[in-house]
C-alpha cells in the first residue's frame, strides 16, 4: 500500500475506513474484516472510480506469495457482506477483468480515525466522551483488543517458519456450496464428514472435531479467529460449485500464523456418483496433506 493511503481516512456512504489502522466501522459501530479482506478494500479504496485488473489486485493483496483467483473472490464476497452491498452499488465487478469502487468517496488525508469524528459528519456526543469515564474505559479495553489482534495475526509462523513439531493441528472448515443446486443439497456436510475421517488417519495430522467447527460457525466466529482461539497451525477450507454435468472442488491450505497459502488445488469431476467422487476426492486430499504437513513435522522428530 503506498505511504500516503496508509494516513487517509476513507467515508463513503454510512462506513468510515481508518487505512492507518486497518479498521472499518459503520457509525460507531466496528465491523470485523479478515486483515486480507481489509487489504482489499483498502486497495479498491485507493483507486476509487478506476478498474482494477484481477491480477494487480492479487499483487496489492498478496504481495509476497501467489494465490488463485478463487481467493480474492472470496475476499470480494466477504467484503459485500460487511457492507450489505448485494447489487453491486458499492463494488462493481468489471466481467473478465476485476473489480471498480464506484461508490462516492472522500479521503481525509493525514488525519486518523478519533480525529476525523470531529469533521462535520461526526456524530452527537463525540465531544463529550472526553469527560465520560465509562467511554475511556471502553477505548482503552478496544486498545487492549487490537493489541491483542496485532499480536496474534502479525506474528511469525509456528508452522512454516520453525517447524519444530510433531504434529500439525488442523481444522477443516465444510466447503462452501456455490449455486443454489448444491446449497439445497447434503454434498457439503457429507464431503467434510468422509474427508475429516481420512485425514484422521494420518500419523503426523490432529483434525479438530467437526462438531467444535461447526460450534464456531454456529457463532459467526470468522475462521482466522477460530484457528488462533484453537491454537490451531493449519486450516483447510474450500468451495463446491455445480457446472452442467460437472462438479468443481476447490481447496485451500492455510498456514494460520502467517496467513499465507500452503497449497491449493481445483478438482473437477462429472456430477455421477456423489458417494465414490467424496472418497476419492478425500483420499486425494489427505494425500496432499500428508505431503504438505506430514514431511515437516517427520523432519522435526528426526532431529
Amino acid at each position: 500500500m503506498s505511504q500516503t493511503s496508509a494516513a487517509a481516512v476513507y467515508e463513503f456512504g454510512p462506513f468510515r475506513y481508518d487505512s492507518r489502522q486497518h479498521l472499518l466501522f459503520r457509525g460507531e459501530a466496528l465491523l470485523p474484516l479478515l486483515p486480507k479482506v481489509a487489504d482489499t478494500l483498502q486497495a479498491l479504496l485507493e483507486h476509487a472510480g478506476q478498474v482494477v485488473d484481477k491480477s494487480e489486485l492479487m499483487k496489492l493483496v498478496w504481495p509476497d506469495c501467489v494465490v488463485e483467483d478463487v481467493g480474492l473472490a472470496r475476499n470480494i464476497s466477504l467484503l459485500r457482506k460487511a457492507l450489505g452491498d448485494s447489487d453491486g452499488a458499492i463494488i462493481e465487478t468489471i466481467a473478465k477483468r476485476g473489480y471498480r469502487f464506484v461508490a462516492d468517496v472522500r479521503v481525509i488525508d493525514g488525519v486518523p480515525l478519533e480525529d476525523s469524528r470531529s469533521a462535520p459528519i461526526a456524530r452527537p456526543g463525540t465531544l463529550k466522551s472526553h469527560s465520560n469515564p465509562r467511554l475511556w474505559l471502553a477505548a482503552a479495553g478496544l486498545v487492549a483488543l487490537l493489541g491483542l489482534i496485532k499480536w496474534q495475526f502479525y506474528s511469525p509462523s509456528r508452522y512454516l517458519a520453525q517447524g519444530a513439531l510433531r504434529y500439525a493441528e488442523l481444522a477443516i472448515v465444510p466447503l462452501e456450496c456455490l449455486g443454489t443446486e448444491l446449497q439445497r443439497s447434503t454434498f457439503s456436510e457429507g464431503f467434510n464428514g468422509v474427508l475429516v475421517a481420512e485425514v484422521s488417519k494420518l500419523d503426523s495430522v490432529h483434525v479438530v472435531s467437526p462438531s467444535t467447527v461447526r460450534h464456531y460457525q454456529n457463532g459467526r466466529i470468522p475462521v482466522a479467529v477460530m484457528a488462533r482461539m484453537l491454537n490451531l497451525h493449519a486450516v483447510l477450507e474450500g468451495s463446491a460449485e455445480r457446472f452442467g454435468a460437472n462438479l468443481r472442488v476447490t481447496v485451500r491450505l492455510s498456514d494460520v500464523y502467517s496467513g499465507k497459502l500452503i497449497w491449493a488445488a481445483s478438482y473437477e469431476r462429472p456430477a455421477g456418483d456423489m458417494a465414490s467422487i467424496e472418497r476419492e476426492l478425500a483420499a486425494l486430499i489427505a494425500s496432499e496433506l500428508r505431503l504438505r504437513l506430514g514431511a515437516r513435522t517427520r523432519a522435526s522428530v528426526d532431529r
